[in-house]
């Protein structure tokens, strides 16, 4: 398909998401931007030209059905003056969302258009996240299991998941018809393209079943393909991004496509700022711990308002500044993943969480000039970024192994600042290790 100008754009429903996003469309060389705010009109169109995916970061995750639609409708609005015929509102490829927060549901009845296909993908195999038969499955540590008897999604603080069949948990979130297209349909081409057409001529969403990359190309395929037809609007998590990407770049020319860093050099230090209640992510500042690193905890039950976040600020700067002078690396979080953690973070405004952190991250680039700064947690990271007054970022470096995907912020007085917005299941156990060596010396 020959295309003038960006023809896919996505909305990330959290800035960790969007950020992976992006990266997965990056790594097959295609050009691409992610911003953290709307530009004008004009700014816009002069800054996505000759860019071939051009991505929003948001917050939706965190919203009530009250102020979703508010949130989303501008990203949506731009994208398509753009002239980008393939949509994504990127999910998580866990596929949480209750019927009063984060619903990306109720999203899809408010912003899809009239002729205009629904695809659901939240399959994304290189995660350990997987579709079969309708029901979404999730790896934990060596074990694969459904979602609702997965021990950090099933006991989510704000999203838990009680349901595995997609189909049952997208008929709490809203009205919409879907239909399932599993295995055995979509890994025969021309069966897969039947259902899809089937399923939008009747006004169904379709919802994909997916188990290795493979599926998910047929799938990317079968949707490019579509776009001759109609425009697609999906909800998908990362997996559709990798692997349409590279459907896509295998119809640039090697002169059109950038070339993509893999390595991550070593750091001179590092800021980490968790927010994340998830088992993983305490795993991994425990390790940090154990190497010697600076910890420092945030109660993030005492943040009720804006003085309560500067009181919090004033305390943890000078030792921020102390540890990172004596080139300690430092660990800023909210909980340690564990029950207690979760069950007392179903109140917390994640707002307030971001605001601590985005004064923490602007202050220790300032006053430390720190390099890197890795953000951990969904919501929490989303509004740290909307706070931290960076405009945009790119894609510097991508990781595969472990998804430490280096982002460069824009904008701010932010320019050039490293960041790692970091998903809360995301990494192995030595993840910030990783993240402040570098894998350069890595075979």
């Amino acid at each position: 398909m020959q295309t003038v100008g960006p023809v896919v754009g996505f909305y990330g429903d959290d800035f960790t998401g969007s950020s992976e996003n992006l990266a997965q469309f990056h790594r097959s060389g295609l050009k691409t931007r992610l911003f953290l705010k709307m530009p004008s009109a004009d700014e816009l169109k002069k800054a996505t030209r000759g860019l071939d995916v051009v991505g929003f970061a948001g917050t939706a995750r965190a919203l009530s059905n009250r102020d979703i639609v508010a949130e989303v409708s501008p990203a949506f609005e731009a994208l398509r003056s753009l002239g980008c015929r393939f949509l994504q509102y990127k999910i998580c490829s866990t596929f949480d969302s209750a019927p009063d927060v984060g619903n990306f549901g109720y999203v899809a009845e408010h912003m899809m258009r009239d002729g205009e296909s629904l695809a659901v993908l939240a399959a994304t195999p290189d995660f350990g996240r997987y579709t079969a038969f309708g029901n979404h499955y999730a790896r934990f540590g060596k074990d694969i299991l459904r979602l609702d008897r997965h021990p950090s999604m099933s006991n989510h603080p704000r999203t838990p998941m009680a349901e595995a069949d997609l189909r049952e948990h997208l008929r709490s979130l809203c009205s919409l018809p879907f239909v399932n297209v599993l295995l055995p349909d979509l890994r025969n081409p021309a069966l897969l393209a039947e259902r899809l057409e089937a399923a939008a001529h009747r006004g169904e969403g379709a919802i994909f079943d997916g188990v290795d990359n493979e599926d998910l190309e047929l799938v990317s395929a079968a949707l490019w393909d579509s776009l001759q037809a109609r425009p697609v609007f999906a909800l998908a998590a990362q997996g559709l991004a990798q692997l349409l990407g590279k459907r896509i770049a295998r119809e640039r020319s090697a002169a059109d496509l950038v070339a993509v860093s893999t390595t991550v050099s070593a750091a001179r230090n590092l800021l980490v700022l968790s927010g994340s209640c998830a088992i993983q992510t305490g795993r991994q500042i425990d390790v940090a711990e154990k190497q010697g690193w600076a910890l420092l905890e945030v109660n993030p039950t005492r943040l009720k308002d804006d003085s309560d976040v500067a009181q919090q600020v004033e305390a943890l700067k000078p030792l921020i500044a102390e540890n990172i002078a004596r080139c300690r690396p430092t660990v800023v979080y909210t909980a340690r993943g564990n029950e207690m953690d979760r069950s007392r973070f179903e109140d917390v405004p994640p707002q307030l969480i971001g605001a601590c952190y985005a004064r923490l991250m602007i202050e220790a680039r300032k006053e430390a000039d720190v390099q890197r700064i890795v953000l951990a947690g969904g919501d929490s990271s989303s509004y740290a970024m909307r706070s931290s007054d960076a405009s945009s970022l790119t894609i510097k470096v991508f990781d595969g192994e472990q998804h430490g995907h280096l982002c460069e912020l824009m904008g701010g007085g932010l320019d050039g600042l490293e960041v790692l917005l970091k998903g809360g299941q995301v990494g192995d156990d030595d993840y910030l290790l990783r993240m402040l060596n570098g894998t350069e010396t890595r075979k």
